[in-house]
């Protein structure tokens, strides 16, 4: 098995193992030169392997225990799942008729299951593409089976049982019979659909270029992909239109570039921006990066996406469907420069940034990513000390502030859970950064009481990365929407924590930072170091309110 994926890429797995099949996948990692990283959770584990990725383009992998183990996971799988990352997660498991049940037991199925013992693989069939037991007479198979189904487009997360008993067997590398059912996999499409080459309604495509004299481009998270950046540019510069981004897809184009007008999540501040478009490209946008409201503009849309669908809010006027590199050399070969002047793409960048401007006192979202960039700029690029960091971002009130102003300069200069959006991201995205790019380093933010425990893990690992706590003692995103519907501050508020001191006792290095005190000497001691620190800074969230109301109404 561990063969298999070392072939595919894979350098590291992830995960808290358990007692059964996990001790014998370890083992044989050891034996290939894959490491084994140990997490403090299930939940971080995953999102550490479906980061790395990716990064890496390899499949990511996370091992856990039976039951709790498994359940605990599913935060993370179900990242990769609405963030499109090739994850596969083994769990162990038992092998049915193992042991007679005991006093009060009855066979599983029955009414009162064997201890830790539930469907694992039920549990994950609304979020992993398929299912399966491993078994060694056609293990070997079913395994590549696996690792190409969650490559295919669009990629995602399978899922392995596997007991003690069949990772210690030999397997037939033969083809047997007597396949296996996945639980979700009868769907899965042919690899080969997305090698050949582009489909669509070519004609469809090139009348609505034609007609088009000011269309603006909405570039989503395929165009992550190695090798798209470049064709992306070029159609852009052939055009000479705006160019919006997911948040997925931030540094696709880099931030600096004259075309880029900002982020495109389906908000009311982007569609006033974009009201005087007559097309809107979508170029590898997937809808699940498109917030779930109205779709605010009567534009038509042209969709090229690597794979068949997707299905959006609104249909699209015409798709083409394959290779994004060869999609785009088709639509520059159409495209003709736009009405759009230079001038006009810069008030619209403006206006957009103006929606974003966050009020308040002493520190804010807004003050803390300003000095952050500054420090970085001072304590790593200038100094010499590596390349420009990435950011790591976690959901909340700070994000809008802090995916505004961080600049990127190329795909994955900024990493955001987009389509689950979930909180606790950012700690183990930075850890599985910091192990994919030893030499870039990582300043993460937020949503730090989830996953606390695993600054020990960037303790342990010796991660080059810099956690930064905007710290206003709140959910203040959903303290927001509560106090839009004029309700009682409630459940949504904590007690201050100190960060400093339980990162200290974790291993880190860390500074506090009050209200009233100067914040960039903290952040450039500690991006000075190479070893995880943390900065936790006391910021003022009033500003929120007018701020999502400007965005989003």
């Amino acid at each position: 098995m561990l063969a298999a994926f070392k072939a595919r890429g894979l350098r590291r797995i992830f995960g808290v193992p358990g007692g059964e099949s996990s001790l014998d996948l370890i083992a044989a990692a050891g034996r290939q030169g894959v490491d084994f990283v140990l997490a403090r959770g299930e939940t971080a584990a995953a999102m550490m392997a479906a980061v790395t990725a990716e990064l890496t383009a390899a499949p990511g992998v996370v091992l856990t225990g039976i039951g709790p183990g498994a359940a605990s996971a599913v935060n993370g799988v179900a990242y990769a799942a609405l963030e499109r990352a090739p994850l596969v997660i083994i769990t162990d498991a038992r092998e049915p008729g193992a042991r007679e049940p005991g006093a009060g037991e009855v066979e599983a199925g029955g009414r009162t299951p064997p201890h830790q013992i539930f469907d694992q693989a039920a549990l994950f069939a609304p979020i992993v593409k398929d299912s399966r037991r491993l078994r060694p007479e056609d293990g070997a198979r079913v395994l590549e089976e696996l690792l190409d189904f969650a490559l295919d487009e669009p990629k995602g997360p399978v899922h392995i049982d596997l007991s003690a008993e069949a990772a210690g067997t030999g397997v037939s590398t033969g083809v047997p019979t007597g396949v296996p059912t996945g639980v979700a996999g009868a769907s899965r499409p042919p690899r080969a659909a997305i090698r050949e080459g582009v489909t669509g309604d070519l004609a469809a495509v090139a009348k609505l270029l034609a007609a088009s004299r000011r269309p603006v481009i909405l570039a989503g998270t395929q165009t992550r992909a190695a090798g798209v950046a470049a064709p992306l540019r070029q159609f852009a510069e052939a055009l000479r239109c705006p160019v919006l981004t997911s948040y997925k897809a931030k540094g696709v184009l880099a931030d600096g570039h004259p075309r880029v007008v900002g982020h495109f999540t389906g908000a009311r501040a982007e569609f006033e921006v974009l009201k005087h478009a007559d097309l809107l490209i979508a170029v590898g946008l997937d809808p699940v990066e498109v917030i779930p409201a109205p779709w605010r503009n009567e534009a038509p849309l042209l969709a090229l996406s690597r794979h068949p669908g997707p299905e959006f809010p609104v249909t699209p006027a015409a798709r083409l469907q394959g290779p994004l590199v060869d999609g785009l050399a088709r639509l520059a070969e159409a495209a003709t420069p736009s009405d759009w002047t230079q001038s006009e793409i810069a008030a619209l960048r403006e206006r957009l940034r103006g929606a974003l401007g966050l009020g308040g006192d002493g520190h804010t979202a807004e003050t803390v990513i300003q000095a952050a960039v500054a420090a970085a700029r001072a304590a790593v690029v200038d100094a010499g000390r590596g390349p420009w960091p990435r950011l790591t971002v976690d959901a909340g009130a700070h994000m809008f502030s802090a995916m505004a102003i961080w600049p990127a300069e190329a795909p994955n200069d900024v990493l955001k859970s987009t389509g689950l959006s979930t909180m606790g991201f950012a700690l183990p995205a930075a850890i599985a950064s910091s192990l994919a790019e030893p030499t870039r380093p990582v300043t993460g933010d937020g949503g730090l009481l989830m996953c606390l425990a695993e600054l020990s893990t960037a303790a342990r690992l010796g991660c080059r990365l810099c956690v930064l706590v905007l710290n206003d003692a709140a959910l203040s995103l959903i303290d927001v929407k509560q106090q839009r519907q004029q309700r009682s501050p409630e459940g949504v508020r904590t007690p201050p924590v100190d960060f400093a001191a339980a990162a200290r006792g974790l291993g880190c290095r860390a500074w506090s930072v009050a209200a009233g005190e100067a914040l960039e000497p903290a952040l450039r001691a500690a991006l000075a170091e190479d070893g995880p620190t943390l900065v936790d800074v006391t910021i003022d969230p009033s500003g929120y309110g007018a701020q999502l109301a400007a965005l989003r109404g």
